[in-house]
């Protein structure tokens, strides 16, 4: 299924005829100018916030039968995690008796893409994290046992197909609420660290089979790298961290206006 991807902000700026600026405005934009190149903030358009602070992404996905999500981040062309979902069934028959059995199982993933790209782990498969706990350096992050196992549930086998309860089941992720897993990625500025919201659902299938629905709702990363992150938190979407930047630029514009 395609992916969500970042939103990027337009150029709100368009031109309409010539305008001669006063010496000593065109001086101090173009000092703006200069000063928002060297921090990396461009000077037209701006996707993350200025400072350090979460910048978030509010989605509604789910994920039935076998289906997967990437997660974009800074970069959008490339996710560095994917969020999958798997329903498998199978009908196993005992030809001494003509009688046979139907074996369904289901199983969730969150699994690192790029290199630099880990989840928080306990146990060896990513850790389900409560609200407010800390996602940051000296973690333990890997890429998770079996592609980042995240539940599984079903009556398969359950040291191999996937069986398990709600309450028993291989992986760490609680399937009767929902709760926050944590990660951490690179992109040049450096390490950053995050979270995902998840949560899981079920249907009725086939016979007397139950299959889960994996959701994804929420996810977020610290713009400063190397800064930790709480679980859940989140200040500013990429949208608004955008129109911010825009609306400062407008402000600052108008101030040297002012002093003219």
């Amino acid at each position: 299924m395609p992916g969500v991807k970042p939103e990027i902000s337009r150029n709100p700026f368009v031109r309409r005829k010539t305008v001669v600026l006063s010496e000593t405005l065109g001086q101090k934009l173009n000092a703006y100018a200069v000063a928002a190149a060297a921090a990396g903030v461009g000077a037209l358009a701006c996707a993350l916030p200025a400072e350090g602070e979460p910048v978030c992404k509010n989605v509604s996905v789910q994920l039935p039968h076998t289906n997967s999500f990437p997660v974009y981040l800074t970069q959008p062309a490339v996710a560095p995690f994917n969020v999958a979902q798997q329903t498998n069934s199978t009908f196993r028959s005992f030809t001494t008796t003509g009688v046979g059995t139907l074996q369904w199982w289901n199983r969730g993933f969150f699994v690192p893409n790029t290199a630099g790209a880990k989840v928080l782990l306990s146990n060896g498969f990513p850790a389900n994290l409560a609200s407010g706990a800390e996602i940051g350096p000296g973690g333990d992050f890997g890429k998770g046992n079996s592609y980042g196992l995240l539940f599984t549930y079903g009556k398969g086998e359950y040291s191999y197909r996937g069986g398990g309860t709600k309450l028993k089941h291989r992986g760490n992720l609680n399937l009767t609420q929902a709760d926050y897993v944590g990660f951490q990625f690179k992109d040049p500025a450096g390490v950053h660290y995050g979270w995902a919201r998840l949560s899981v659902t079920f249907e009725s299938g086939r016979g007397k089979s139950v299959h889960t629905v994996l959701h994804v709702t929420e996810y977020a990363y610290e713009s400063m790298p190397n800064t930790a992150i709480a679980a859940g938190s989140c200040t500013e979407s990429v949208s608004e961290a955008a129109n911010n930047a825009r609306s400062s630029l407008a402000l600052l514009a108008l101030g040297s206006v002012g002093k003219k």
